[in-house]
């Protein structure tokens, strides 16, 4: 039996007045969208129960054709909580058209709003009556500025009609304006959304993750769940199951917590500072009133001071008097004793006689003691002189065997005979080293082949022209030597080259210095001559020397020596070495520097004898001069010794006369000493008594200035009184008072008075904050940086200064008691109020925070037998969810996070092991479908459930997609959910198989900027009801929908 629907208005019990549940048990039928996105005006049916696919065709692929934006759209209209609605669901005019981000901005404008129409009805509704009794059609205006989303509804079908995309986007303001206001003269806004459509029921819950809304959320469809942790598993299902607002208001009372307790910090903070601004206000009315006891005590001690110093210069006058009258009779007496001593000492200085007679006797003594020290010296430095010649005879004498008994000229004439050998010893070395060297870079030459001509040879070789020495190329046989030999001699030097090149030759050789012989050569000859020739044959097969051979032999004559008969030129002597070829020129080469070698060898030897003999010479003539320098040093030792027995002589004879001498001296010292004794006693008596005669003016002067110092008038006006008055006002003190002195009362006068000070201004205090008296007083006279001297004077000026400041300060000291006090009393109460509040708040979250732990735990748990029975009943063994309780965390900026581990059983009978455990991706995809699905059922109720999921199978294998498709709609049909997904390419062929409905988008150029009209198909158990929903849908026009149904402002009977 179908359930009949009403069309009445269910309005609110609650607090908030006004409709309530308006869709109620109806299910989405239509969807028809104006100005969202690229998507057409077309009408979309629906199907409830079982899955809806969507998929898209753009230019290229599927991306473009708008899939996300229409299952976004079909979301909002569901009021699913994650657009944000209590917020204002600003993100939900990202939906509508914008005409860059379809690269339309040259034909068309982007739209300020546009419109999501869902048209609802009785799930159960089979006809196209019973669809038009039951629908209801909810229109959402979405406005790109605030307020986004506008709320109209009206009882029947009330959609965009018209042939064409135009027809229907034209009439569509004027449909919405026709509809009555939702909430008396304004509409419901997003935050009433939900309430007023679907009451406390959840019927929607999404996955999207696309640049139109996407959800901070993982998506459990969207990649392998083996990849995600435990606590991005629980933010997803918390997003479906509505746990996440829950959360977030924890959050939001935890940071209100966090709040009151920043407030209770920051007033406590205030009170400290306050309580420390006012402690510094409270010490210093304190320190002004032990001020105000403490001048008290110092004017106290000022009046005792004064007494004490009054009497003090009484007594000290008194004193004074004895004492000058004592220093006149001691001044008499000591001018009598200075006149006795000046007496004597003039005496003693008239005696001239004794001063003449010792200078005399003193003159006598030195002289001789004088002469004696010179023949002493002398005596001395002779036989010094004496040893060192001693030393050097030995030397000499040593060093004069050596001369072998020859002479000085002897030996000098010995030693130039043999320097002339040696010089002449050195050059027949040199001869014979110039000799050796030469001989040597012969035969280095001849080794390497330049020994002949070999600047002219390196020149013509740097030309590329053939070149070798005659002699190289001529080969004699010893037959051949004796008559070709000497025919060669005069071309001992030259050089074989081709006649064919002979010019580039002369020309290259031109510019060398020095002279060539050029011997012309014919070219070789291929053949070797078939008859004898006499001429030497050619030892570089480069070059023929026939010709020139053949002219040599016309030329000589019959004897070997005669070369050049018609010229008359002969050649004379023997030729013991090979005159031709290299090995022969070698030859002949070494046994030259051999020579060389021996005769250089045998003249170093000569010349190592000669040198040998100059060295023997040059020892005997140096023995020689030794000879005679020994002879010589023997005589001046003679003359040294004779003198020191001269000198000796004279001593001996002086010797009785010096004695004499120092005698007389040393009696007439003795007198002079004793006198100069005398007078130095005499002058220093005659000093200390004129040092105590200055000293007694001296202190009698210092007794006048005292007596004048003193200023006994000065006191007795300080005082005020007699000095016997000034004895009883010391006597009325206490017994320890009565002996202290007049230092010691300035002593404590000026602490008392500084304490005062000190109190009233401290260290620091800034001189424009002192009265003007006071400052002068203390800064300018120097109060504070002078001693005890600076200080005595100033301190009755300021003891009166500062009795008049501390007065003039107490009334205000008193005000300022009285205002701390009350403002302490209001600070106090007012951080005991933010305690309060904090604790409060403390308790408000944690209540909060307990009854949200068992709301997620039942809510897990049921989400946990949920999963349990989806995967029993579809091929599992059982699953379920571990949901440990987390410690809230302290910040109040973190969210509280969960974790949720999926398990399940491998096989039957085994326990349950955790999802990241290895397992194959079919399972793995299977569990995800399954677990997604338990969560939709656990957060929706008794109505019917949407669940909305973009990108759907992503992450699928080819081979689990049909399974995973499969698997959506056979629970969305066993468990009232209708799952809407959106695909990529690679899954179509899946869904067009196991969806119910088949939606697919389509826009075939970017210049399109809107699309083409949908494909929508239904399976063969959808197909009949997809084509009365889509011609009801489009039947709709506005005379049929005047049959008086119920408006929006008025409720039902």
């Amino acid at each position: 039996m179908r359930r009949k629907v009403s069309t009445a208005r269910t309005w609110s019990a609650g607090g908030d007045a006004g409709p309530f549940d308006v869709v109620g048990n109806r299910v989405l039928v239509g969807l028809q969208v104006v100005d969202i996105s690229r998507l057409s005006t077309h009408p979309v049916p629906m199907i409830s129960q079982g899955l809806v696919t969507v998929a898209g065709q753009g230019p290229k692929d599927s991306n473009g054709a708008g899939k996300s934006s229409l299952i976004a759209a079909v979301s909002l209209l569901h009021a699913d909580e994650q657009w944000r609605l209590a917020s204002g669901a600003a993100a939900a005019a990202e939906l509508l058209f914008t005409a860059e981000l379809a690269a339309q901005e040259t034909r068309w404008s982007s739209v300020d709003r546009g419109y999501v129409i869902g048209v609802f009805a009785d799930p159960s509704a089979d006809t196209v009556a019973e669809l038009s009794a039951s629908a209801l059609t909810v229109w959402l205006r979405i406005n790109r500025k605030a307020s986004h989303v506008h709320l109209r509804w009206h009882n029947g079908l009330h959609v965009p009609y018209g042939a064409t995309e135009s027809e229907r986007a034209a009439g569509v303001d004027s449909l919405w304006d026709a509809l009555p206001t939702s909430n008396g003269r304004t509409d419901f806004h997003a935050n009433r959304l939900a309430s007023v459509l679907y009451g406390s029921h959840v019927r929607c819950v999404s996955f999207l993750s696309t640049s139109v809304r996407s959800s901070p959320a993982a998506n459990l469809l969207a990649q392998p769940l083996n990849d995600l942790d435990p606590r991005r598993i629980f933010d997803a299902i918390s997003t479906l199951t509505g746990l996440d607002r829950e959360l977030e208001q924890e959050q939001v009372l935890r940071s209100a917590e966090h709040t009151h307790r920043a407030d209770v910090r920051e007033a406590t903070g205030d009170l400290d500072r306050w309580v420390q601004e006012m402690a510094v206000v409270e010490a210093g009315i304190t320190r002004r009133v032990e001020a105000r006891r403490l001048l008290g005590a110092a004017a106290a001690a000022w009046q005792a001071r004064c007494a004490r110093r009054f009497l003090d210069g009484v007594a000290r006058t008194d004193e004074i008097q004895h004492d000058l009258k004592n220093l006149g009779v001691r001044a008499a007496e000591l001018q009598v004793e200075l006149s006795n001593a000046e007496d004597e000492l003039a005496k003693l200085n008239d005696d001239e006689q004794l001063d003449r007679n010792f200078r005399e006797v003193e003159r006598s003594w030195k002289e001789l003691t004088e002469r004696d020290k010179q023949l002493d010296t002398a005596h001395q430095v002779a036989a010094r002189r004496l040893e060192e010649l001693a030393g050097e005879h030995r030397q000499f004498s040593d060093k004069a065997r050596g001369a072998d008994g020859r002479s000085v000229v002897t030996a000098q004439t010995e030693e130039a005979d043999a320097l002339t050998a040696v010089e002449q010893a050195l050059g027949a070395k040199g001869v014979a080293e110039e000799a050796e060297e030469r001989a040597s870079k012969r035969l280095a030459a001849a080794e390497s082949g330049e020994d002949v001509a070999a600047e002219e040879l390196q020149a013509l070789r740097e030309e590329d022209i053939p070149a070798a020495p005659l002699l190289d190329v001529v080969q004699l046989d010893p037959d051949q030597r004796r008559d070709w030999e000497p025919r060669l001699v005069p071309y001992r030097g030259a050089i074989v080259i081709p006649r064919g090149r002979a010019g580039e030759a002369r020309t290259k050789l031109a510019g060398q210095s020095g002279t060539a012989t050029l011997v012309m050569a014919d070219p070789p000859q291929p053949h070797a001559p078939t008859h004898s020739t006499s001429v030497p044959a050619s030892a570089d097969p480069r070059f023929d020397l026939s010709t020139f051979l053949s002219a040599i032999v016309d030329r000589a004559g019959a004897q070997p020596s005669e070369i050049d008969v018609a010229a008359g030129v002969l050649v004379v002597g023997e030729f013991a070495e090979p005159l031709t070829g290299r090995a022969a020129r070698i030859a002949a080469a070494r046994a030259d520097h051999r020579g060389k070698a021996d005769l250089l060898t045998k003249v170093e030897k000569i010349l190592a004898a000669e040198r040998r003999a100059l060295s023997r010479a040059k020892t005997r003539t140096e023995a020689a001069a030794a000879a005679e320098k020994a002879d010589s040093i023997v005589e001046k030792m003679s003359e040294l010794r004779a003198a020191n027995r001269g000198r000796d002589e004279r001593r001996t004879a002086l010797k009785p006369v010096l004695d004499a001498a120092h005698k007389a001296y040393a009696g007439v010292l003795g007198a002079k000493q004793a006198r100069e004794e005398r007078i130095g006693n005499l002058r220093s008596a005659e000093g200390r008594l004129k040092h105590e005669l200055s000293e007694q003016d001296e202190t009698k002067t210092k007794l006048t200035d005292e007596r004048l110092a003193l200023d006994l008038p000065g006191r007795e006006a300080a005082w005020g009184d007699s000095p016997e008055s000034a004895h009883r006002f010391l006597l009325a003190l206490d017994a320890e008072l009565h002996t202290r002195t007049t230092a010691w009362w300035n002593e404590e006068t000026q602490h008392q008075v500084n304490e005062v000070v000190r109190r009233c201004f401290p260290d620091g205090t800034p001189h424009d904050e002192m009265p003007a008296e006071i400052r002068e007083l203390l800064i300018e006279q120097r109060w504070q940086r002078g001693g005890l001297d600076v200080r005595i004077p100033l301190v009755p000026d300021l003891i009166r200064a500062l009795l008049t400041h501390l007065n003039l300060t107490e009334r205000h000291d008193l005000y300022e008691q009285r205002q701390i006090a009350s403002q302490r009393a209001q600070r106090t109460g007012d951080l005991e109020a933010a305690r309060q509040g904090l604790s409060e708040a403390e308790q408000t979250s944690q209540a909060h925070r307990a009854s949200l732990a068992l709301g997620i735990k039942a809510r897990l748990k049921k989400v946990s037998d949920e999963f349990d029975r989806l995967d029993q009943r579809y091929g599992g063994y059982g699953a379920g969810l571990d949901y440990p309780e987390p410690e809230p965390p302290a910040d109040s900026d973190r969210s509280w996070q969960w974790t949720v581990t999926p398990k399940w059983r491998r096989a039957e009978g085994q326990r349950m092991s955790g999802y990241n455990l290895r397992s194959n991706t079919a399972q793995m995809d299977e569990k995800a479908v399954k677990l997604v699905c338990a969560a939709a059922l656990a957060g929706g109720g008794s109505r019917p459930l949407l669940l909305v999921l973009d990108e759907l199978g992503r992450n699928l294998g080819k081979q689990h997609r049909r399974e995973a498709v499969a698997l959506f709609e056979q629970i969305g049909k066993d468990r009232d959910i209708t799952v809407i997904g959106a695909l990529q390419d690679d899954m179509e062929r899946y869904a067009i198989e196991a969806s119910g409905l088949y939606v697919k988008l389509r826009r075939r150029s970017d210049s399109m900027a809107y699309n083409e009209a949908p494909v929508i198909v239904g399976d063969e158990a959808n197909r009949a009801r997809v084509e009365l929903l889509r011609d009801w849908l489009n039947s709709y026009r506005p005379a049929d929908n005047e049959s008086g149904e119920d408006t929006p402002g008025k409720g039902a009977e």
